[in-house]
């Protein structure tokens, strides 16, 4: 077994039912549903399935969208998202939160106000934009500053750390940059992704760093991967990053896992064969379960 979380090692070595129960890590994602499965509340729940932890849900918008884009975004209303938290938090301790889309300025101030009192890790994945391009979160300035204050890790690729910090990244350099400001101004460990930058002008491969306030920047470096199975890759990186953060990794070591553990997810997804691959809008989903599958 490879050391995919030290408290699921320890699980695995014969201790009690009830040590067992614990190792387990309870990670609650705080998102959008996604109707075509691949992103969102659903990649999720998978992910922290795949990641040997258990998910509990809070549901903050539905969304109808397949792969070839989003049809529709209807926000729930924030006292039904509030009703969710709160029946999750007066029952059922959290390790770890992951929060993805969100979808009106309203509900961020609920779920920011619920994070506040939260002492679990926090790992926000700033949804602004799909892989597809459409539109999904209203961006307010005042709902965004609470939430990364109350966040422990946040994970932007290019296009959303341009919207959080007001700044052009057109490239790494700039991107780092802009990173670092944002995770000195909240306080907060920033995960920069370099999936959107031209591959070949970075050909040693595809650049994540990890920017921590008066602290070097971590970069970890994995292969490209062209393919176009790439829906809902932001939300489950997130997850698995916060379903390791529950089981007691910092950081760098979920990042070191998680990564190439999605590389393989991306590589494998279009063998799925979800959605009409034929069609030139198709953003298939990932293979959350390849790993599970190959172990049978």
């Amino acid at each position: 077994m490879t050391e995919e979380t030290g408290a699921l090692a320890a699980a695995a070595a014969g201790v009690p039912a009830a040590a067992r129960a614990q190792a387990v890590p309870r990670v609650l994602s705080i998102a959008g549903s996604d109707s075509g499965g691949g992103a969102g509340i659903q990649a999720d729940v998978k992910t922290i399935a795949a990641w040997g932890g258990y998910g509990m849900t809070v549901v903050t918008a539905v969304t109808a969208q397949n792969t070839q884009g989003v049809q529709a975004v209807h926000p729930l209303p924030p006292e039904v998202v509030q009703d969710q938290l709160d029946a999750v938090g007066s029952d059922i301790a959290v390790d770890a939160v992951k929060v993805g889309m969100l979808g009106s300025p309203a509900v961020m101030e609920v779920v920011s106000a619920w994070l506040e009192g939260c002492a679990a890790p926090v790992v926000l994945d700033p949804v602004m934009v799909a892989s597809s391009g459409d539109s999904l979160t209203a961006v307010d300035a005042a709902a965004w500053v609470r939430l990364l204050d109350a966040a422990d890790l946040v994970t932007p690729n290019l296009p959303e750390l341009e919207i959080l910090t007001g700044e052009r990244v057109p490239d790494w350099e700039s991107a780092m940059e802009a990173a670092g400001e944002l995770a000195a101004r909240h306080a907060v460990t920033v995960l920069v992704k370099g999936g959107h930058l031209d591959p070949d002008e970075h050909p040693a491969g595809v650049p994540d760093a990890l920017v921590v306030p008066g602290e070097d920047a971590v970069v970890v470096t994995g292969p490209w991967q062209r393919v176009r199975s790439t829906h809902g890759t932001g939300c489950t990186l997130a997850s698995a990053l916060a379903t390791l953060a529950g089981a007691r990794l910092d950081w760098e070591q979920a990042l070191r896992q998680a990564k190439p553990w999605l590389a393989e997810a991306m590589g494998r997804g279009e063998a799925l064969a979800v959605g009409r691959a034929e069609l030139p809008g198709w953003h298939g989903p990932v293979d959350h379960g390849w790993r599970e599958r190959e172990r049978r």
